[in-house]
Parts: C-alpha cells; sequence; structure tokens
C-alpha cells in the first residue's frame, strides 16, 4: 500500500498530462502487478481491459479474494493503479461506471464466467461480455495479449 506522500504525489500528477519520475515508475509497477490495463468507456458503456491470459485472470483472483472477506455492503477496494475500478460490496450485481458490485457468491459467479471465457480466448482476440450476460450496465471487453504484454504500455500519462 501507498504511504501518504506517495498517495499526494500520484494525486497532484494525475492533474497533469504525463507523470514523471518516481510516480511514474510507481504506476508502471503498479500496472504490473495488477496484471492488465483497464479503462472505462462511459460512451460505449463497457470497461476494456488488455492483459496476458494471466494477468487477466488476475482480476477474478481479485474478485475471488474480495468476495472471501464477505464485507458488510457499500464497502469496496479500489483496484491500483489510479483507483478507477473498484469492487464493491452490494446486494445486487452489476457491472457499471464505477466497477464491478455484487454479493460473495454473484461475484464468485462473475470470476468463473470471465475466468472461462478467458481461458476459452486466444492470444491477439478481442472479446466481449456483452450486458446481457451479467444483466447490468455495463459490459467487459478484454484483448489477451502475449505472455510478456506490460499493461503500463497502455496507459496515456506514462
Amino acid at each position: 500500500m501507498r504511504d501518504e506522500r506517495t498517495i499526494k504525489l500520484l494525486a497532484l500528477s494525475l492533474t497533469m498530462n504525463k507523470l514523471s519520475g518516481k510516480v511514474a515508475e510507481l504506476t508502471r509497477q503498479e500496472w504490473r502487478d495488477l496484471g492488465f490495463y483497464y479503462i472505462s468507456s462511459t460512451e460505449q458503456q463497457k470497461w476494456i481491459l488488455h492483459g496476458s491470459k494471466i494477468g487477466l485472470l488476475n482480476l477474478c483472483k481479485l474478485v475471488e479474494e474480495f468476495a472471501a472477506k464477505d464485507l458488510p455492503l457499500g464497502e469496496h477496494d479500489h483496484l491500483l493503479p489510479h483507483w478507477y475500478l473498484t469492487l464493491t460490496s452490494c446486494d445486487t450485481f452489476s457491472i457499471n461506471r464505477r466497477g464491478i458490485s455484487g454479493t460473495p457468491k454473484q461475484l464468485n459467479e462473475f470470476a468463473k464466467i470471465f475466468s472461462k471465457s478467458v481461458q476459452n480466448s486466444n492470444k491477439g482476440t478481442t472479446s466481449c461480455l456483452s450486458k446481457d450476460v451479467f444483466n447490468s450496465e455495463y459490459a467487459i471487453e478484454y484483448t489477451v495479449q502475449g505472455d510478456n504484454y506490460d499493461p503500463s504500455s497502455k496507459d496515456p500519462q506514462l
């Protein structure tokens, strides 16, 4: 987890176009640790992910770990970097502009479906789990990259 000074540096740097120095390297490492790059398209109502199969499957692991906490409703975790994508404890499943929310059972079911879809995808392909799959506001589109893919390469601030 980041210390308070690092968080302030990151917050300050996000108001600028490009990150530099220590903040840029910290952000690069956070993307690499996450294993995939994500961005939300409000116009298309979808989350767009890029990563190797292992990187994309890390989302499933993170969702399952969050579900296992069985947190009170409204509790959430932000996925680094930039903290855009959140996992939220909620009484109904949803994928929306904030992220993914639901009960532990619903979150685990999402992870199972997403995992199966990623495992059945080939390198270089883009797939989309439509809003209808999850009866949700947003879809999830993902592109499977090669095993050595660096998710930080997609971040326009780096």
